[in-house]
């Protein structure tokens, strides 16, 4: 057991199969990417003359190059906008801890006895 999960704080990893948009950003760039490629090499290889069935299985490995390519290009974007999603509520949420904490001592300060009880 890590000292982490010892003290109750077990590390949250940043997962895009959990994040709400990530996901379905994900599919349509894998569905998109897949079906764009399969057209424009299918597009330009009949208009180059290429004969049907070659155009064909040409269209069909452009189009699985293409499906990963931009699954993979999806995947690191939304990794990083996962992080600087992830940062930027923490600093959110720090800066409301701060205001809180400074409005706390305030009116602790504001109490006569400072705030202790009688």
């Amino acid at each position: 057991m890590s000292p982490e999960q010892a003290a109750g704080q077990v590390p949250h990893a940043i997962r895009l199969c959990d994040h709400p948009r990530a996901s379905r950003q994900i599919e349509l760039a894998r569905g998109w990417g897949g079906i764009g490629a399969f057209a424009f090499v299918a597009l330009v290889s009949s208009e180059a003359g290429v004969p049907l069935l070659s155009a064909g299985l040409r269209a069909l490995a452009a189009g699985i190059v293409g499906y990963f390519a931009c699954w993979a290009l999806a995947v690191l974007v939304w990794r990083h906008l996962a992080v600087a999603e992830a940062d930027a509520a923490r600093a959110s949420a720090e800066a409301r801890r701060a205001a809180l904490l400074e409005e706390i001592g305030r009116r602790a300060n504001a109490m006569p006895n400072g705030g202790e009880e009688q």
